[in-house]
């Protein structure tokens, strides 16, 4: 892929994050991509000792490390993240909390592509912890690239069907131009995808909805990219239901390799309450998934605005 010439990833020393890194090279072009390879650490959190008798509040400190520590840490990040293809990259640690710190180094750096792992956590544990990769891709202005470590790990460039869910919105219009584009880079099939719901609710009634209205959408979207620079034939799916399950269904029937949708970003009660289907894909979703804001730019010069690295490699 051409389009990205700084890509900014956040490495936490996982499986999962080693194959994302290599996720991350896949994309890099040889002498125009650099890659800014992140580490943060988070505060380590100590009581104060020793409590003073009757004292009801105990009081907490960082219990920041010495320069030894980031040798350290600086010298495994080369080790463990060290590219199998000649690009360059740059290795930062930062302290504090692992989302906003990423998502400052990406405001600085302006990056064309923002890579971190996600575990793929749900349920009760996800919900009071929080998401890294969720945060990021809520609030980041860049297109993320969430990738969640496959039983049997593979290149992007062996990716063979792209997944694009889209709700005809311009968001989505948007994030089709970029998975038509990938598409026919890595000579994959690219596959349209609708969900429609079961209703539309209105002046107190749910009113029917006609599956044939969607489906001309559909098509007349294939038409519009359809051409002879793709390897295959854009090919159409259309679903109904719950949005979210929908799509993750659809990855494992086709066998997606990743999954290029749009992200409104939305935040505050209205997220709280309607949830965000991409959010969703991006913490279950077993294949890569390249998250693409309304109104993001993805082929772009890399940006004169930059941090200093703790070091550089090749």
């Amino acid at each position: 892929m051409k389009a990205f010439h700084t890509i900014l990833f956040g490495a936490d020393f996982s499986e999962g994050s080693r194959d994302a890194f290599r996720a991350a090279c896949s994309l890099a072009v040889p002498g125009q991509t650099t890659i800014h390879v992140v580490h943060v650490i988070e505060p380590h959190w100590v009581p104060e000792e020793p409590v003073p008798y009757g004292q009801v509040v105990v009081e907490f400190y960082d219990a920041k490390g010495d320069g030894c520590r980031d040798e350290i840490i600086c010298r495994r990040l080369r080790e463990e993240y060290a590219p199998e293809i000649p690009v360059e990259v740059e290795y930062h640690i930062r302290e504090g909390e692992p989302a906003a710190q990423l998502l400052r180094m990406a405001e600085r750096l302006n990056p064309d592509l923002l890579v971190v792992g996600t575990h793929g956590r749900t349920g009760l544990s996800w919900l009071l912890a929080g998401s890294v990769a969720t945060t990021i891709v809520r609030r980041a202005r860049c297109p993320v690239l969430a990738y969640h470590r496959p039983e049997v790990p593979r290149k992007l460039e062996e990716i063979r069907t792209i997944l694009h869910p889209t709700d005809f919105s311009p968001g989505s219009e948007h994030s089709l131009g970029v998975a038509r584009s990938m598409a026919r880079d890595l000579g994959a099939r690219l596959v349209l995808m609708h969900v429609i719901p079961y209703g539309v609710y209105a002046s107190d009634m749910t009113v029917a909805v006609d599956p044939a209205v969607y489906r001309e959408a559909l098509e007349q979207e294939r038409r519009m990219i359809e051409g002879p620079d793709l390897k295959y034939p854009v090919a159409t799916r259309l679903a109904q239901g719950d949005a979210s399950e929908e799509i993750l269904q659809a990855a494992v029937e086709i066998d997606g390799g990743l999954i290029v949708m749009g992200t409104h970003g939305r935040t505050g009660l209205s997220r709280l309450l309607m949830g965000s289907v991409t959010e969703r894909v991006v913490t279950r979703s077993a294949c890569p998934v390249l998250a693409i804001k309304a109104g993001s730019t993805v082929t772009r010069h890399r940006s004169s605005e930059a941090t200093e690295p703790v070091a550089a490699g090749h």
